[in-house]
């Protein structure tokens, strides 16, 4: 099988984004939390802060002043399966379809603007993500 790569130009933000395990890596999360495998605390900084800490990300990482107010909110009891059903992603498959799941994210908040709530998906209000190290200095 022979794999044939697009390159796009330097600069090019057009690139589709995302990747396969965006839609349960939070419900999979929420469900190692629930059967006692993580804590809630390690769940948030692995989701938020570390993430944040990892890929120095500008404005991310926490609910504070100046930061984009991004956030989901969760049932952490809710029971759901994994279905292929209602999957975004490209591929439209996961090795978790059939797995029951406790705790679900029931909204998410995109600098401000819901992006989902209750399974329904928003509009789009992506912009580049900022990395610290590639920002210019003020002034």
């Amino acid at each position: 099988v022979v794999v044939q790569r697009h390159r796009r130009p330097p600069g090019t933000v057009q690139s589709p984004s995302g990747m396969p395990g965006v839609q349960t890596l939070l419900p999979l999360l929420l469900d190692h939390m629930n059967q006692g495998r993580l804590t809630l605390q390690r769940l948030i900084d692995l989701t938020s802060a570390g993430a944040q800490r990892l890929f120095n990300l500008s404005g991310k990482g926490r609910i504070a002043l100046g930061y984009d107010a991004d956030f989901t909110v969760v049932d952490l009891k809710a029971k759901r399966v994994i279905e292929e059903s209602w999957l975004k992603s490209k591929c439209g498959w996961s090795p978790f379809t059939g797995m029951t799941v406790t705790g679900w994210p029931m909204a998410t908040i995109v600098r401000g603007q819901f992006a989902m709530r209750d399974g329904e998906l928003g509009q789009p209000i992506g912009r580049p993500v900022r990395f610290l190290d590639t920002l210019q200095p003020e002034g």
